[in-house]
């Protein structure tokens, strides 16, 4: 993986993050807090600066109450491939 696509890989990573975070109305404190870690280090996360380890991954959608995988945009993906197909059906 080149650099740069990790680079594109967390800043979408801590968009969708950012995103939860704000839909659920929670500070970064609050994140935190409910992360067992710093404010700090969820304001790293969501500007795609932290290097994540897999551990810290899973407690953040835990957090968010969500599935891991859908830090990672698939379901919007999921969602975009079924208006195609519905699209192509009609």
């Amino acid at each position: 993986m080149t650099k740069a696509t990790l680079n594109i890989v967390k800043d979408s990573f801590g968009q969708q993050v950012r995103e939860l975070r704000r839909s659920l109305k929670l500070s970064q404190a609050q994140l935190a807090a409910r992360v067992a870690s710093h404010q700090e280090f969820i304001s790293d996360v969501e500007r795609g600066e932290a290097n994540l380890t897999l551990d810290s991954i899973v407690r953040i959608a835990t957090a968010l109450g969500v599935e891991t995988i859908d830090l990672f945009g698939a379901t919007q993906r999921k969602t975009s491939s079924r208006k195609r197909s519905i699209k192509k059906k009609n």
